[in-house]
């Protein structure tokens, strides 16, 4: 089952009341829409009836095993099974509406949720059920709209509408919401953004959302700094640590990254927003500390370790120095986090040295020093490049290369633990 932080908290305030609402949910193909309308029926906790054209329960289940609670089998319907009736054809009383002309699988829509407690229809999609039963012209179209939307309303159903068109059309000044689901490609890397688009009602206060579909499902990314999430925290433990993966490697703190990187080289670098790389800086830092390795740190920079003090057991927490000078201060087997332009001599020299003390860097470029980015780049064992989406912390590897992975704190085991989920 779904959770309800893993949509934005515009849609779920959109949701939360018993009246009946109608949303369209578009975008292009393969951008997540049939799997964010059933994440959203499994947040509901609604009755589902879902619809389509190309319907078949079992591939249903097979794409999204967890929605087998959600939707029964025999509230999977074909839309293609009738055709449009005659035009003459009248149709029994559904609830407290009329309806006349309409096809016959939406009879049996109409027919279902009449018993249903918070009734949620999904139609997949509303363009291919719409040309399939013959409803081609458009005010033909336009008025089985108007009624689907007029019987979300006054019954309590929720109808969802998953289109793959992107302009405005007639529907979505029907409907009292609109949701565009997009894939964006970036050097070869997938991002997936949503953009709320209308919610009537409602105050839109964050448009957009950067979301993954890993494991089939859609999760929607907020973040919270690290202070913000310590607010609630009613005990702090030191954060078990995770060891060295060999005598060169170093782990980064966070498992999804060791896995992808095979951990932190001597020399490393941290390319673009400073925001994600201090998220990176903090967990590395707290890791090596609780190993019992000494941590040194720019002296501007300190504050961000004070951070993570509370979850550095007691035996370690006179192993930070903050430092002006890193080469009168390097000592043996420590982590550096320092900015590129301070190394103080030439790049190459600084790898060996590292090397021969068996310590490690983690270095970044809050100031402009382009060549000497570009020279650390070419030697680091790791560089990463940091940036932000939709408010967003990520990461994705340069070296090796990676794709996106959308950063967040989760502080539920009493200490701040870095999650990397890639964005798939």
């Amino acid at each position: 089952m779904a959770e309800e932080r893993d949509i934005p908290e515009e849609l779920l305030r959109f949701f939360k009341d018993e009246y009946g609402k109608s949303i369209v949910i578009k975008g292009k193909p393969g951008t997540g829409k049939t799997i964010f309308a059933l994440t959203l029926l499994s947040i509901l906790r609604g009755n589902g009836i879902y619809l389509s054209t190309r319907v078949d329960p079992e591939m249903l289940y097979e794409t999204c095993p967890w929605i087998k609670g959600e939707i029964s089998k025999e509230n999977v319907l074909d839309a293609t099974q009738s055709e449009r009736p005659a035009a003459r054809r009248r149709v029994t009383t559904i609830k407290p509406l009329k309806y006349t002309d309409v096809p016959e699988f939406l009879r049996e829509v109409y027919e279902r949720t009449e018993n249903m407690k918070n009734p949620i229809v999904i139609i997949d999609s509303w363009d291919a059920v719409a040309t399939h039963t013959g409803y081609y012209e458009p005010r033909d179209r336009e008025k089985l709209e108007h009624n689907l939307c007029d019987f979300a309303r006054k019954t309590g159903t929720k109808m969802i509408f998953i289109v793959e068109y992107t302009e405005q059309k007639p529907l979505d000044y029907l409907v009292d919401g609109v949701v565009i689901t997009e894939n964006i490609v970036s050097d070869d890397r997938i991002l997936r953004k949503m953009f709320i688009q209308k919610l009537r009602g409602c105050e839109i206060r964050n448009p957009f959302s950067l979301f993954t579909l890993k494991g089939g499902k859609f999760k929607a990314f907020k973040f919270e700094s690290l202070r913000q999430k310590l607010r609630n925290l009613r005990e702090a433990v030191p954060a078990p640590p995770i060891e060295d993966l060999s005598e060169r490697r170093i782990s980064t703190g966070v498992p999804a990254l060791d896995e992808v990187l095979g951990g932190y080289g001597h020399l490393n670098m941290l390319k673009g927003d400073f925001l994600a790389a201090r998220l990176l800086l903090q967990v590395a830092a707290l890791n090596a500390l609780n190993l019992g390795r000494s941590v040194i740190v720019a002296e501007e920079r300190a504050e961000m370790i004070d951070e993570i003090m509370p979850f550095v057991s007691e035996a370690n927490r006179d192993k930070v120095r903050a430092v002006r000078e890193f080469n009168k201060e390097m000592g043996e087997n420590a982590l550096l986090l320092m900015d590129i332009a301070d190394i103080g001599m030439k790049i190459g020299d600084f790898a060996s040295v590292l090397r021969s003390r068996k310590c490690f860097a983690l270095c970044y470029a809050s100031k402009t020093d382009a060549e000497a980015e570009k020279v650390a780049s070419a030697v680091a064992s790791v560089v990463l490049q940091t940036s932000q989406f939709a408010g967003v912390p990520c990461v994705c590897g340069e070296t090796p290369r990676t794709g996106f992975f959308a950063l967040e704190w989760d502080v539920s085991a009493g200490f701040p633990a870095l999650k990397a989920t890639p964005i798939e």
